[in-house]
């Protein structure tokens, strides 16, 4: 066979149908769930958490200029921190959760969270996000 001829390959749809398909029972499933033409589904109620803002154990105070109190400070050994300072409340719930989105470890000092490395996107992220 020379490099101008070459082998065609089968196309053709079989001539048997497939014996097993992964739709074969959904017309069946869904026949007495589809509304009648004309008709409209019954609208689910909207969610309360969605209606009213949700309270949280903590409370993260902003500065004059309307951001959060975030710096980034080095420390011992060459290690950097990052301070989220200013916040009233359940610090250790707030801690846990900017642990959990950052993937860092971290400690609460006095009126501040700390948090191993620089995380102060995520954490003015996070705080925005969750409409503070």
């Amino acid at each position: 066979m020379s490099n101008h001829e070459r082998k065609r390959l089968d196309t053709s749809p079989p001539s048997e149908p497939l014996r097993s398909t992964p739709f074969a029972d959904l017309a069946e499933r869904l026949t007495g769930a589809l509304p009648q033409q004309g008709q409209h589904p019954p609208q689910a109620a909207p969610k309360a958490e969605i209606l009213r803002p949700r309270r949280h154990p903590w409370q993260v105070a902003r500065t004059r200029k309307s951001a959060y109190d975030l710096a980034f400070e080095h420390r011992a050994k060459g290690k950097g921190v990052t301070v989220l300072r200013r916040v009233t409340g359940d610090l250790e719930t707030l801690l846990g959760e900017l642990k959990k989105r950052c993937g860092a470890g971290g400690t609460v000092r006095e009126d501040a969270i700390e948090l191993q490395g620089d995380h102060r996107k995520a954490i003015e992220f996070y705080l925005r996000e969750q409409g503070l």
